[in-house]
């Protein structure tokens, strides 16, 4: 997802902008954010089952984030009147979703799909808002079991920058769907940027959903590093 400019943006209004636009929540979000959360739930609608299917597993999504989805299906059209048994309603739905194939899926279940990504995206959208300030400049990744390198010149001073996995960082929820490319084990990502003899500057950030989150969010604050924008 392309970084976000932060304008008046706060972290949280894209998600809320999504639970607005899905008719969860009352209230004002800034226009900005509303039209970030309307191009969210567009791409996410247009897409078939297995595309669906696709994007929520390359999210990493929870078997907890689809229990909110299903959840805030439910409730739609009766927000007033909740039922006891909607709780029990949205376990069996995501039974049944993470048990049948996307072809298999119905109307209820990809509402469920939809919504759950709606909010996953925008915490995302917020996580990397965080930090943008304008469109990242791409860096030159070296990639090992380890995490992430790279490395850009600001003035004279080389600045290492790497992705890693979350210094003392409870291990994330496994996700529903295993990535092949991914490991089995869904874990918190931090970005860390240092300078000088023996990182004489350093800071770091975190954590992040995923490595390509942070790694993102790396690109971002090393951007808005070399305009003068932040220090370290």
């Amino acid at each position: 997802m392309a970084s976000l400019p932060r304008g008046a943006l706060q972290p949280g209004d894209v998600s809320a902008a999504t639970e607005v636009r899905a008719g969860l929540l009352n209230a004002d979000v800034p226009p900005p954010s509303d039209a970030t959360a309307l191009c969210i739930q567009q791409t996410v609608d247009d897409l078939g089952p297995a595309d669906l299917w696709a994007l929520a597993r390359d999210a990493a999504v929870t078997r907890d984030d689809l229990a909110w989805g299903a959840a805030a299906t439910l409730l739609r059209g009766h927000l007033e009147q909740s039922d006891p048994l909607d709780g029990l309603a949205a376990q069996t739905l995501v039974d049944e979703i993470t048990e049948r194939t996307p072809c298999r899926w119905g109307r209820s279940h990809t509402d469920a799909v939809h919504a759950t990504l709606y909010r996953t995206l925008a915490d995302l959208a917020d996580t990397l808002l965080e930090v943008s300030e304008s469109t990242p400049t791409p860096l030159n990744w070296t990639v090992d079991d380890n995490g992430a390198r790279a490395s850009a010149v600001i003035g004279k001073a080389v600045h290492g920058i790497l992705v890693q996995r979350a210094e003392n960082a409870h291990p994330a929820a496994q996700p529903v769907w295993h990535h092949p490319s991914t490991p089995a084990a869904h874990t918190a990502w931090q970005w860390r940027i240092a300078s000088g003899p023996a990182d004489r500057a350093c800071h770091s950030r975190g954590p992040f959903p995923s490595a390509l989150a942070a790694r993102h969010a790396a690109e971002c604050a090393i951007t808005a590093l070399a305009a003068g924008r932040c220090s370290l």
